[in-house]
């Protein structure tokens, strides 16, 4: 376990310096028991790099600082999760899937009908994409603009953290859709790529011309043949192939980047100390590309 000690000295000098010995104490007992579960593809995925170290490192950062912001309610309620991890397996899991303004109209309007829904014996509720997605066309909500705003039709943040508070305290479960393998072209970081910033064009899959594209074509699929044929769309601005799979405005990030690994932990930490117990991980089969497949 040297490896482990040498990752978390860092951390209990750092992020979480300011939290008690208890809590210090908590968190290394739950890193020994699922870190190496999380090392184990973490090498698969990144080990030859030089700077896979770091990149542990820096990953461990966002986990710990994440905890350290974690509300006490809800490190709580993860200690009585710990002892029933099997909650969704059993009999009594019903659930719920809606989209909040069909259902009632916005967040608050969702947090109006818990009565409702504690009628019907529900204990999960699967909300529907509500995260900021781009203006126009989204692609029902799957082109997220933005991981830490709620679409504003929607309500904002703090109404989403609201409603998970109401939620639990009514002895529900939220769901919330968490779409991994491609932004909306309108994200921060595809604008700065497209801005020509190398740092975040290597966030995302690009090329400078159609030969790899050409071979990748020969066996990917078309999602959406008829209105948006082809994996690639070039941008003159860039002059550059962009994969995209779904539509020309999702842009598929580009997962042999460990930063972009990184960035998406955050962002799922980020939903998590909201309160969102469950996310949908949406896309998850076309996140990682290999030639063939």
């Amino acid at each position: 376990m040297q490896e482990l000690d040498e990752l978390l000295e860092p951390l209990l000098m750092g992020p979480l310096r300011a939290m008690g010995q208890a809590e210090q104490e908590l968190f290394a007992i739950r890193l020994a028991r699922w870190w190496p579960e999380a090392l184990r593809p973490l090498r698969q995925l990144y080990g030859q790099r030089p700077d896979f170290t770091s990149h542990l490192h820096h990953l461990l950062h966002i986990v710990a600082t994440a905890y350290a912001e974690r509300s006490v309610r809800l490190r709580r309620r993860d200690l009585v999760d710990l002892h029933g991890p099997d909650w969704f397996q059993r009999a009594e899991a019903i659930g719920y899937v809606c989209y909040a303004d069909r259902f009632a109209g916005n967040l608050p309007g969702v947090g109006e009908r818990i009565p409702y829904l504690k009628e019907l014996g529900i204990n999960y509720l699967h909300l529907m994409p509500l995260l900021r997605p781009r203006a126009g066309n989204s692609d029902g909500g799957y082109a997220v603009a933005d991981y830490r705003e709620v679409a504003p039709r929607l309500g904002t943040m703090a109404d989403l953290a609201d409603l998970a508070a109401r939620l639990h305290d009514n002895g529900i479960r939220l769901c919330i859709d968490m779409v991994c393998n491609h932004t909306a072209k309108e994200h921060e970081w595809a604008q700065k790529a497209l801005a020509g910033d190398e740092y975040f064009q290597d966030y995302f899959l690009m090329f400078p011309d159609r030969t790899l594209p050409d071979m990748y074509e020969q066996s990917l699929l078309e999602v959406f043949p008829d209105f948006a044929p082809g994996n690639f769309t070039y941008y003159e601005q860039m002059d550059r192939w962009v994969w995209t799979t779904f539509n020309e405005f999702q842009w598929d990030l580009n997962y042999t980047n460990p930063l972009v690994l990184a960035e998406m932990v955050d962002n799922i930490l980020f939903l998590a100390n909201q309160g969102v117990d469950v996310l949908r991980l949406d896309a998850v089969a076309f996140m990682w590309k290999r030639m063939g497949t």
